[in-house]
C-alpha cells in the first residue's frame, strides 16, 4: 500500500479517514505504476543501479564482471575486479523519480565490497480536506541503503550478502527497518578461455533471495512487512575475441505467494565499447544501448507500459584494478613483453602477449587499446606489403616480390591474395630458372637435358623469351625422328634403304634433300658424314683386260 502511495502523483490525504484514502489509493492506482517502481518486489532498489540491466529485462542475477548486478545479487561482487562507481536516474509515472548511486571496491581476489543509496520519491502531492479543496502540498520518498560483500567460497562458487537499511515517509509519517539480502553464483569454468568457445562451461547459474530476513516498517498503525523473493536465474556468456561479448540471461521471480514472472535479456558488445540490448521483463519487452571509453560508460534502457513508455539513463565510470602482488608481477611482465613485441612491429606475438594480459585482467584498458590499435596497425602493414608486392610481380621482379609476400603470410597466414601472389611467383620462378637451366645445356649440345627444362617452361608460358624456338631446335636434335615432317620422313626413309643396299651416293643425294628442309637436324647430318666416309672407304672398280691386243711373247 505504501508504494501505490508513493506512485500516485495527486495522493487524496484526508485528515479525517485514513481508511478511505487507502481505498481510494487501492481503487485508483495503476497496477503498471508498482510493476515500473518495484516489479513486483516492494523495493526501489529493484530497479538496480544501472540501466544496463534493464534494457536486458531486468534478469540481472546471474551477470557478473560488473558492479551494476550488485544491486540484484551480493554475489556478483566476487567476479570484480576494477572499481566503478555508478549513477542512475529514471523518470516514472506521475512524477515520480528514482535516483541511485552506488560504488563498488575489489579489496582482494575474488573479494569486493559496495555500498549504494537510493531515493524513489514523488514531490508536490497535493493535500485535500474532504471537500477534495486542495490546502497544501507534501512530500512521499523511499530511501534505502546497501551495504554488500561478495567472495569466492571455492573455485567455481561464489558467496554474497547485503544488508540494507530501509526508510518511508509520506508527509510527517515515517518508519524504518532493517532487512538482508542473500546471493550464489555457480560457474562451470572459471578459466576466462573457455569463454572463447561455444560450450556449456559458457554457462553460470544464479540464485538470490531478496529480503531473506525481512525489514519491518511501521509507517501507521501496523507495521508492512515485504514479502521474500527469490529468483533463479542463468546467463550464458560467450566471448569470441578479447573485445567482443555476447550475454544471454534468464530469469524467474518468485514470491511467497504471486505468480512467477520470468525475465530474459540479451547484450551484444562490439569492441568493448558499443552495447546493443533487447529483453522481456516479464509483461513487455526492453530495449537498451550503451556506450564506453576511456572508463566512462553512459547506457540507456527502454520499455513499454499501459501508462507510457519509460526511458532510463545511467551513468558508469570504471576506473583501477585490484592487483595481488604476484599476480600484479605477473602482469607487468607480460604487459613489458606486450610493450617490446608492439614496439619491435611484431604484431602477431603482441596481440597474444596482450590477449594474456586479458586473461588474467578482463577488460584491461590497455590491452584493449593495444589489440585494437595492433589490429589496425597490421591491416596497414598487410596492405602496404601487398601493393609494393603486386607491383614488384608486375614489373617480372620475383625476387623482390617473394620476401614480401613471405611477410605478409606471416602477418596475415590466411590471407587469399598473397596465396594466389605466392602462386604466381613460383609458376614464374620456375619459369625463368628451367629456362636458364635449358639454355646451358642447349650450349653445350647436352640436348635431352634442355629438352627436359625447356619443356616445363613451353608447357607452362609458350611464349616465353625464345623458348618455342630452342625447345623445338633440342627436340630436333634428341629426337629428330619425331620431329620431323611427314615429306622429310619419307625422304629419311628412302635415304636409309640407298644406304643400306650400298648405294652411299643415292643415300647421300635424298639426304641432302632431308637437310634443305631442316637444316640442323643433327641424326640427318650424321647419317651424311657416314655415307660420306663410306663412301671414300669404298674400293674403286678394276678395268677389263682386253684379250684381242693382248701382245705374246
Amino acid at each position: 500500500m505504501r508504494k501505490e502511495i508513493l506512485n500516485f502523483k495527486f495522493l487524496i490525504f484526508n485528515y479525517f479517514s485514513f481508511a478511505r484514502v487507502f481505498i481510494l489509493c487501492a481503487a485508483l492506482t495503476p497496477s503498471g505504476v508498482i510493476a515500473a517502481v518495484s516489479g513486483g518486489s516492494q523495493s526501489p532498489f529493484e530497479l538496480g543501479g544501472s540501466a544496463r540491466t534493464l534494457g536486458m529485462g531486468g534478469a540481472a542475477v546471474a551477470l557478473t564482471g560488473e558492479g551494476d548486478g550488485f544491486f540484484s545479487n551480493p554475489a556478483g561482487l566476487a567476479t570484480l575486479n576494477q572499481n566503478e562507481f555508478l549513477t542512475f536516474h529514471a523518470p516514472l509515472f506521475q512524477d515520480t523519480i528514482y535516483d541511485s548511486i552506488g560504488y563498488v571496491n575489489p579489496i582482494g581476489a575474488h573479494n569486493s565490497f559496495g555500498l549504494g543509496a537510493a531515493r524513489l520519491g514523488t514531490d508536490a502531492i497535493l493535500k485535500t480536506q474532504s471537500n477534495i479543496q486542495a490546502v497544501s502540498t507534501f512530500n512521499s520518498e523511499q530511501l534505502q541503503g546497501i551495504v554488500g560483500y561478495g567472495f569466492r567460497l571455492m573455485d567455481g562458487v561464489d558467496l554474497g550478502a547485503t544488508v540494507k537499511y530501509y526508510r518511508e515517509q509520506v508527509d510527517t509519517y515515517q518508519g524504518s527497518g532493517i532487512g538482508v539480502d542473500l546471493g550464489i553464483l555457480y560457474h562451470f569454468s572459471t578459466d576466462p578461455k573457455d569463454l572463447q568457445k561455444i560450450g556449456y562451461k559458457n554457462f553460470t547459474l544464479g540464485f538470490a533471495a531478496s529480503n531473506a530476513l525481512q525489514p519491518q516498517v511501521k509507517l501507521f498503525q501496523t507495521a508492512d512487512v515485504p514479502a521474500r523473493i527469490f529468483r533463479p536465474a542463468l546467463s550464458y556468456h560467450f566471448e569470441p575475441s578479447s573485445a567482443n561479448s555476447l550475454w544471454l540471461t534468464f530469469e524467474s521471480e518468485v514470491t511467497e505467494t504471486g505468480d512467477p514472472l520470468f525475465k530474459g535479456g540479451l547484450e551484444y558488445g562490439f569492441e568493448n565499447s558499443v552495447f546493443g540490448r533487447v529483453g522481456f521483463d516479464g509483461a513487455n519487452p526492453t530495449a537498451g544501448a550503451g556506450l564506453r571509453g576511456s572508463g566512462i560508460e553512459v547506457d540507456y534502457a527502454y520499455n513499454q507500459k499501459d501508462l507510457g513508455a519509460l526511458h532510463r539513463f545511467s551513468l558508469t565510470y570504471h576506473f583501477g584494478y585490484f592487483k595481488d602482488p604476484l599476480q600484479a608481477q605477473k602482469i607487468d611482465l607480460l604487459k613489458w613483453a606486450a610493450r617490446s613485441y608492439s614496439k619491435n612491429g611484431d604484431y602477431g606475438p603482441a596481440i597474444q602477449s596482450w590477449k594474456n594480459v586479458l586473461g588474467e585482467y578482463p577488460g584491461d584498458e590497455e590491452a584493449v587499446n593495444s589489440i585494437r590499435d595492433l589490429q589496425k596497425k597490421r591491416k596497414n602493414a598487410v596492405q602496404d606489403q601487398l601493393r609494393t608486392a603486386r607491383a614488384a610481380v608486375a614489373r617480372g621482379e620475383f625476387d623482390r616480390a617473394l620476401p614480401l609476400i613471405a611477410k605478409v603470410m606471416g602477418l596475415d597466414p590466411g590471407n587469399p591474395e598473397a596465396r594466389e601472389l605466392l602462386k604466381q611467383v613460383d609458376k614464374k620462378l620456375v619459369v625463368s630458372t628451367n629456362y636458364i637451366r635449358g639454355v646451358e645445356a642447349y650450349s653445350k649440345e647436352d640436348f635431352e637435358t634442355a629438352v627436359q627444362y625447356l619443356q616445363g617452361v613451353y608447357e607452362l608460358d609458350p611464349h616465353y623469351r625464345d623458348v618455342k624456338f630452342l625447345y623445338h631446335d633440342a627436340q630436333s636434335h634428341y629426337m629428330p625422328l619425331q620431329s620431323m615432317s611427314k615429306e622429310s620422313t619419307a625422304l629419311y626413309a628412302k635415304g636409309v634403304d640407298y644406304y643400306m643396299g650400298g648405294q652411299y651416293q643415292k643415300a647421300i643425294d635424298v639426304w641432302r634433300q632431308v637437310l634443305d628442309k631442316d637444316p640442323k637436324n643433327f641424326l640427318v647430318q650424321r647419317n651424311l658424314e657416314e655415307a660420306r666416309s663410306r663412301l671414300s672407304d669404298k674400293p674403286l672398280p678394276v678395268p677389263r683386260e682386253n684379250k684381242e691386243t693382248k701382245e705374246t711373247p
